[in-house]
C-alpha cells in the first residue's frame, strides 16, 4: 500500500501524451485566428460591392470556421485523451484547415 508521500503511476499507457493535446489546442486556436480575422476581412472591410460569387468564398471560410470550432471543442473534451478520439480530432483540424485555404483561394481567385 502506497502512503501519502508515494505518488502512484495511474496514467493509461493508450492515452495520448499532455503535451500533444495542448499543443494541439494551440495550433487549432492559431488557424482559427488566423480563419476569423480572414472572414472579418472579407465580410466587413473588403472594399467593393457584394456579389453573388463573393457568398461562396465567405460561405466556405464559415464552414471551415465551424469544422474548427468542432475540433476545439473535441481537443478540449476530457475524452480526446484516448488516442483513436486524437486522431478524429486532428483529422477534423486538418479538413477545417483544407475547407478555409480552399476559401481563400477562391476569395483571392474572385477578387
Amino acid at each position: 500500500m502506497a502512503s501519502n508521500g508515494d505518488k502512484v503511476n495511474t496514467a493509461n499507457p493508450n492515452d495520448v501524451h499532455q503535451g500533444y493535446r495542448t499543443g494541439l489546442v494551440t495550433a487549432i486556436t492559431v488557424f482559427l485566428g488566423f480563419s476569423l480575422y480572414f472572414a472579418r476581412f472579407w465580410n466587413l472591410e473588403h472594399s467593393g460591392e457584394w456579389t453573388w460569387i463573393g457568398i461562396v468564398p465567405a460561405g466556405i471560410v464559415g464552414i471551415g470556421i465551424v469544422v474548427q470550432l468542432i475540433a476545439l471543442f473535441r481537443s478540449l473534451d476530457l475524452r480526446d485523451q484516448a488516442v483513436p478520439r486524437y486522431k478524429a480530432t486532428v483529422r477534423c483540424f486538418f479538413a477545417g484547415i483544407i475547407i478555409v485555404l480552399m476559401g481563400v483561394i477562391i476569395a483571392t481567385i474572385v477578387a
